[in-house]
């Protein structure tokens, strides 16, 4: 098969002067073009697999013929033509470019230039990756939390809401003596979940509650540090959590924490904060937000 490819990225070009140059160059090399692939008004630094041209290289194969007006219809960024050459040459095609007079073969400068292509792509790939591991090192550096937020999942919000609503009535049963596993079972939810709302109200828990709460929230940390990481990657260590939660709420980043907590290294509470589900998402409404605030 033989193609014809034209691109103009703007209304004011015209694709039709394109076409004309491609037929014209066809002819004097005795070529019939069988379709012609058009991307109009679409940037040259759009990824190729984001316009036509994407599903034209996936019907490539061994002896088809590309024809452009110039090498420059292909794409404006440089290793982004440079990938697209050299995918060509494996398909074993060939590409012609009438303006620039550029021809990629089955010949040995061809596959000299291709193979340059090729490596100066993956150099650059390479570069890429390195700058974006040191980027990560530095959003760490300066306690920004890498990934996304540990979810909430909607049921507990739904539950929020319900003992939010609910938030008076259970106080007042609280003073007239009712038990909180009773409160809890009437409402609905875990005697635990409950701890929790009681602990963010202020409302005191005796000494028993509070081991028995603390037991539980480990257990489930456990669990879910084990769904959403792999703890042997992380330095995961047990923090006081009253004083964690403290600092985070006077917007304290990670650095500033690390430094109040000396005894813990810089990694396990950075580790400790991101795998945590209760410190991730209260960590990034507080600290974090204040540092995505300025330009790093």
């Amino acid at each position: 098969m033989i193609y014809g490819y034209l691109r103009v990225s703007t209304d004011e070009q015209d694709i039709n002067s394109q076409k004309q140059g491609v037929d014209t160059f066809a002819k004097t090399k005795n070529l019939q073009i069988d379709k012609y692939i058009t991307d109009e008004g679409v940037s040259g630094g759009k990824d190729p697999k984001r316009r036509n041209l994407g599903p034209l290289l996936e019907k490539l194969g061994k002896g088809d013929i590309l024809i452009a007006s110039e090498i420059s219809r292909l794409g404006r960024d440089l290793y982004m033509v440079m990938d697209i050459l050299h995918f060509c040459m494996e398909r074993e095609c060939i590409i012609y470019t009438v303006k620039d007079n550029f021809v990629l073969g089955d010949d040995i400068q061809s596959k000299v230039l291709a193979f340059a292509f090729g490596l100066s792509a993956e150099i650059e790939r390479q570069m890429i990756r390195q700058r974006t591991k040191e980027g990560l090192k530095l959003r760490v550096k300066n306690g920004i939390l890498l990934g996304r937020p540990i979810g909430i999942r909607s049921n507990q919000k739904n539950t929020s809401e319900k003992v939010d609503s609910r938030k008076d009535e259970i106080l007042i049963a609280l003073q007239y003596g009712a038990s909180q596993r009773a409160i809890a079972k009437k409402i609905g939810i875990d005697r635990n979940t409950l701890y929790r709302y009681l602990i963010e109200w202020g409302y005191k828990l005796t000494e028993e509650e509070k081991k028995e709460y603390e037991l539980s929230r480990e257990k489930k940390e456990a669990s879910l540090r084990q769904l959403h990481y792999k703890e042997s990657e992380f330095c995961i260590v047990s923090l006081q959590r009253s004083r964690i939660i403290e600092l985070i709420k006077e917007n304290k980043t990670i650095p500033e924490i690390h430094s109040e907590l000396s005894t813990f290294t810089y990694e396990q509470i950075y580790d400790s904060i991101l795998c945590d589900p209760e410190y991730n998402n209260l960590y990034r409404s507080h600290g974090q937000r204040l540092i995505k605030k300025v330009k790093l």
